[in-house]
């Protein structure tokens, strides 16, 4: 099977010490700096730097941002990323890609993912006078959510809504990042995921959190938009979503037929809403996804032993045919950042030792900084196939694949 270019992964790194090195450093903020455009006096951040999606995606942009702009400390061009796409908003949603003047709103996870970047930027600046400016489009995101909003897509009209009996976002099929159809007409939707989805619903808690922390730092008294269904997720989430006889969080709950397939969406609601499952529950989910997914370049999409895994992607095959393997078991470097973080809430709730976390996560993300030291395009791939040797698939340069590893480097060392 060819690869798309030829380096590959080291699986077995005994020594780390290079991730320390100032050279290191230096050479993934130099891969960073690919993805960050200056077009008419605005920063956009692209998706891609190589081969395609060379333009906006609301949802890369924002789950890229911190590990792109803030941990670099360029602040102002978040914050003009933040304001292009706070004037985009429409009903809650911000746009899934833009492509020139045309504009899709086809994701139930965009606008979540726009609450999480802005929580970071928030975290990093305490600029609350950025915050009240922005105010109005956060309120806009929950209280849609919350009630209900729409998109059309192939001629059909889609709803996100909040079911008031549990407080959980139910969206439709094909709008999240597992979003691979090879008809590209809403036919032949590889994983639908239809219903409530664990990583979906970990970002609704954790952006409520957000914005009803926004609102008391303000002094606003607009509270009640997120409050009470705050206790609501609290009563429900671990309860629905927690598979017991699997040991780990269902992937979808309420939908998709395939919905307790084991997937590494948990690992976002492990990392951002860790107080919403026990420790007990989270130590079990990190141990299984560790043994059936983690791999040298990220996480496999489905465990290997699921009967409908695909472990190999070829990026020369048609769409037809590499769109089956696209979320059934490749290999996704981008979640390796809300991984580590898991990672860290984790340990930390174990009482583990700050060395030996630092350790755990060095051994986690040191492949993936030596395959884009030694890359001939110096960056990292969008994805690698979920098979050894893990050769490297998609686009040769993706933006969150190094956001994420930039973002956890930064952090740790």
């Amino acid at each position: 099977m060819p690869a798309n270019q030829s380096t590959r992964l080291e699986t077995k790194l005994e020594a780390t010490d290079f991730l320390n090195e100032d050279s290191t450093h230096a050479a993934l903020t130099q891969a960073s700096n690919l993805f960050i455009k200056h077009i008419s006096g605005r920063t956009e951040l692209w998706a891609a730097s190589r081969d395609w999606f060379m333009e906006e995606w609301g949802r890369d942009a924002f789950i890229s941002l911190p590990g792109l702009l803030l941990t670099t400390q360029r602040y102002d061009e978040a914050r003009q990323v933040f304001r292009h796409f706070a004037k985009l908003e429409q009903n809650g949603l911000i746009p899934n890609v833009i492509q020139g003047n045309v504009l899709a709103y086809n994701a139930s996870d965009a606008s979540l993912w726009f609450m999480h970047a802005f929580k970071k930027f928030t975290e990093a600046t305490s600029d609350l006078n950025f915050a009240q400016e922005l105010m109005p489009t956060l309120k806009s995101i929950i209280m849609n959510y919350k009630h209900g909003t729409t998109y059309e897509r192939n001629n059909k009209v889609h709803k996100i809504f909040m079911d008031p009996r549990d407080g959980l976002i139910v969206s439709p099929a094909q709008s999240t990042w597992m979003d691979a159809d090879p008809s590209s007409n809403g036919t032949t939707i590889v994983t639908p995921r239809n219903g409530k989805c664990v990583e979906i619903n970990a970002l609704w808690y954790e952006a409520l959190n957000f914005y009803g922390q926004l609102v008391k730092n303000l002094s606003s008294k607009d509270d009640q938009a997120s409050s009470e269904v705050v206790d609501l997720i609290r009563e429900s989430f671990a309860t629905k979503f927690w598979n017991r006889q699997a040991g780990y969080l269902n992937d979808v709950i309420e939908g998709d037929t395939k919905g307790d397939s084991l997937r590494p969406n948990q690992i976002i609601a492990l990392a951002y809403a860790s107080d919403l499952i026990p420790i007990e529950r989270s130590t079990q989910a990190i141990n299984i996804v560790k043994e059936k997914l983690l791999t040298p370049g990220g996480l496999r999409s489905l465990s290997n032993d699921d009967p409908d895994y695909i472990g190999s992607y070829d990026t020369t095959e048609p769409i037809a045919v590499k769109d089956l393997a696209y979320h059934q078991g490749s290999v996704w470097p981008w979640l390796i950042g809300s991984y580590c973080d898991a990672l860290k809430e984790i340990r930390t709730r174990q009482d583990k030792a700050q060395i030996d976390i630092r350790n755990e996560i060095g051994q986690t993300i040191a492949p993936l900084v030596k395959f884009c030291l030694d890359s001939e395009f110096r960056s990292l791939p969008e994805l690698f196939s979920g098979d050894p040797p893990f050769e490297p698939g998609g686009t040769t340069s993706q933006a969150w694949s190094i956001a994420e590893v930039l973002r956890i480097l930064t952090i740790w060392y």
